[in-house]
């Protein structure tokens, strides 16, 4: 099941972040301008519908979109690591080879 609520949060933050999404929203929002007895079922789309369902699915979608980008840091970060480790242990390598040609040559 949460699965299924992860993806659909993310489907739906998809959704709602496209010009269509603006698109019909602006329509509904100037419905009253052409249609004055519609102002009901505006203010019920925006208080409402907005407000209780779709801000919620905004910020669990972003919780969502930060653990998956927190992840993908700590994964980055131990690589990186890993790499540096193996440039250390060349670099100590290297200064042994050349401590060890100095020696050899004095």
């Amino acid at each position: 099941m949460k699965q299924f609520n992860e993806w659909l949060a993310l489907r739906m933050s998809a959704i709602f972040a496209t010009m269509w999404c603006f698109w019909v929203v602006e329509i509904v929002v100037l419905l009253p301008l052409v249609w004055p007895r519609s102002l009901p079922f505006v203010q019920f789309v925006s208080s409402g519908w907005f407000q209780a369902i779709a801000l919620p699915l905004l910020a669990v979608s972003g919780v969502i979109i930060g653990r998956k980008a927190d992840a993908r840091a700590e994964a980055d970060h131990q690589a990186i690591m890993e790499l540096v480790a193996a440039l250390h242990d060349k670099h100590d390598a290297l200064n042994a080879k050349i401590e060890g040609s100095y020696n050899d040559g004095r």
